[in-house]
């Protein structure tokens, strides 16, 4: 897996370290059909991606798939930031609000919980 982040104003607000990936993450409103996206880094808490195509307001909730190191993981979170990079790319960031146990045991495995930590 990849360095972590550089700290920067963004990062003091988190509550957890993000490390940085590229992995491609499946996204979709709850019970909808997916679209493909990229994610930039993941956190115990949360994660940020990018997306062509998916237009999401910030409050609504998705369904996060993607493969962490060989783990297949899926989550649900609220889209916290929504970013327009351009007419066609969003950017955004969710705080995970449904994680089952198994899924957050990977991470846990694969993540750092605490800045200490990192």
């Amino acid at each position: 897996m990849s360095d972590s982040v550089p700290k920067d104003d963004t990062f003091d607000r988190r509550k957890f370290p993000r490390i940085q990936t590229d992995a491609l993450v499946s996204i979709a409103r709850v019970n909808v059909e997916d679209v493909i996206g990229h994610a930039h880094d993941i956190s115990i808490g949360g994660i940020r991606f990018r997306c062509v195509g998916l237009e999401i307001d910030q409050g609504e909730i998705l369904r996060v798939t993607l493969n962490l190191e060989g783990a297949i993981v899926c989550v649900v979170g609220e889209v916290r930031r929504v970013t327009d990079l351009d007419a066609f790319t969003q950017e955004f960031a969710i705080s995970f609000v449904e994680v089952d146990a198994e899924t957050a045991i990977k991470l846990e495995a694969l993540l750092p919980t605490s800045f200490d930590a990192v």
